[in-house]
Protein backbone atom coordinates (compact mmCIF):
# COMPACT_ATOMS: atom_id res chain seq x y z
CA UNK A 1 0.00 0.00 0.00
CA UNK A 2 2.01 2.94 1.28
CA UNK A 3 5.63 2.84 2.28
CA UNK A 4 6.93 5.30 4.80
CA UNK A 5 10.38 5.43 3.19
CA UNK A 6 9.04 6.62 -0.17
CA UNK A 7 6.82 9.21 1.52
CA UNK A 8 9.75 10.59 3.52
CA UNK A 9 11.97 10.73 0.42
CA UNK A 10 9.30 12.68 -1.41
CA UNK A 11 8.92 15.06 1.55
CA UNK A 12 12.70 15.55 1.71
CA UNK A 13 12.70 16.47 -1.98
CA UNK A 14 10.02 19.06 -1.32
CA UNK A 15 12.02 20.50 1.59
CA UNK A 16 15.09 20.87 -0.63
CA UNK A 17 13.16 22.84 -3.23
CA UNK A 18 11.71 25.28 -0.68
CA UNK A 19 13.85 28.04 0.76
CA UNK A 20 11.79 29.56 3.56
CA UNK A 21 12.09 28.27 7.12
CA UNK A 22 8.34 28.27 7.69
CA UNK A 23 7.76 25.97 4.73
CA UNK A 24 10.21 23.39 6.07
CA UNK A 25 8.59 23.58 9.53
CA UNK A 26 5.15 22.84 8.09
CA UNK A 27 6.60 19.96 6.05
CA UNK A 28 8.06 18.47 9.23
CA UNK A 29 4.70 18.67 10.93
CA UNK A 30 3.01 16.96 8.01
CA UNK A 31 5.56 14.16 7.94
CA UNK A 32 5.07 13.48 11.66
CA UNK A 33 1.32 13.30 11.13
CA UNK A 34 1.84 11.01 8.14
CA UNK A 35 4.12 8.74 10.14
CA UNK A 36 1.47 8.37 12.82
CA UNK A 37 -1.28 7.75 10.27
CA UNK A 38 0.74 5.05 8.51
CA UNK A 39 1.40 3.35 11.84
CA UNK A 40 -2.28 3.53 12.83
CA UNK A 41 -3.42 2.16 9.46
CA UNK A 42 -1.05 -0.79 9.73
CA UNK A 43 -2.30 -1.52 13.24
CA UNK A 44 -5.92 -1.20 12.10
CA UNK A 45 -5.43 -3.67 9.25
CA UNK A 46 -3.59 -6.12 11.49
CA UNK A 47 -6.34 -6.13 14.13
CA UNK A 48 -9.36 -6.39 11.84
CA UNK A 49 -11.19 -9.73 11.75
CA UNK A 50 -11.23 -11.67 8.48
CA UNK A 51 -14.82 -10.53 7.80
CA UNK A 52 -13.76 -6.88 7.57
CA UNK A 53 -11.79 -5.17 4.81
CA UNK A 54 -10.49 -1.63 4.56
CA UNK A 55 -10.27 0.15 1.22
CA UNK A 56 -8.46 3.46 0.68
CA UNK A 57 -9.80 5.15 -2.48
CA UNK A 58 -6.99 7.71 -2.41
CA UNK A 59 -3.74 6.45 -0.82
CA UNK A 60 -2.68 10.05 -0.18
CA UNK A 61 -5.69 10.63 2.11
CA UNK A 62 -5.40 7.99 4.79
CA UNK A 63 -8.11 9.65 6.88
CA UNK A 64 -10.71 8.75 4.20
CA UNK A 65 -11.40 5.05 3.95
CA UNK A 66 -14.19 2.55 3.42
CA UNK A 67 -14.79 -0.33 5.81
CA UNK A 68 -16.58 -3.36 4.38
CA UNK A 69 -18.08 -5.85 6.82
CA UNK A 70 -19.29 -9.17 5.44
CA UNK A 71 -21.16 -11.87 7.35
Amino acid sequence: MLTLASKLKRDDGLKGSRTSATASDSTRRVSVRDRLLVKEVAELEANLPCTCKVHFPDPNKLHCFQLTVTP
